[in-house]
């Protein structure tokens, strides 16, 4: 017997079995997922933060999450989606190229000068922003990919993971942000291309 009694047994995801720690995982509606189960999905998922005036003046600050307004089963229907994709890009890209990364959104960007420095918002300007989920291997900041759709290189001039603290706009402002992501990871990647340079469920590749 244990000195202060029966040792309590540690929490487990409900999605994928892992154990959650104490500083570890999210609270959504009905449970507590894992933060592996997070990263999956973080990308799709910002955390939302916005200013409220008050009565007296002052101004405070609050943020929404919507991964906490979520079931377990919707967030299993989507992590089942995801490693359904990753499986198929996998089976039939696996063995030409160890590091795959599938597109789920973009746009472009064109930050100011006061916000990212005068250089960085020349290189950025007008350029691609391409936000999706590493398939397998791991992306850095400098790497060069190819999209498998059109054969065209593209060179990731910045790499932001989406850890879902804040949003791509305050990342790319900050510069602390980490310059990798591996698989089963989000990441926002700034490529040096122009809008049509990719689309949705593009599989950008390197060897």
């Amino acid at each position: 017997m244990a000195l202060f009694g029966r040792k309590k047994e540690k929490e487990r995801c409900p999605v994928c079995g892992n154990e959650i720690s104490f500083f570890s995982g999210i609270v959504v509606r009905d449970g507590t997922i894992c933060s592996d189960c997070e990263k999956m999905l973080r990308g799709s998922f910002d955390i939302e933060t916005y200013y409220v005036r008050r009565l007296n003046g002052t101004v405070k600050r609050k943020s929404e999450d919507p991964l906490n307004d979520m079931t377990i089963e919707q967030i299993k229907d989507m992590i089942d989606t995801q490693k359904e994709q990753q499986t198929r890009s996998v089976s039939e890209h696996g063995e030409d190229f160890a590091h795959l990364y599938v597109v789920q959104d973009y746009f472009t960007i064109a930050p100011k000068a006061v916000d990212v420095g005068l250089k960085r918002a020349r290189a950025f300007k007008n350029k691609l922003v391409v936000r999706g989920m590493v398939q397998s291997g791991v992306f850095e900041q400098g790497d060069t990919v190819k999209n498998i759709r059109t054969g065209q290189e593209l060179l990731i001039l910045e790499l932001i993971p989406c850890t879902g603290a804040v949003d791509f706009t305050t990342e790319l402002h900050a510069r602390i942000h980490k310059k990798t992501a591996s698989v089963n990871t989000n990441a926002w990647l700034v490529l040096d291309a122009e809008y049509d340079a990719a689309d949705e469920n593009d599989l950008l590749v390197k060897e």
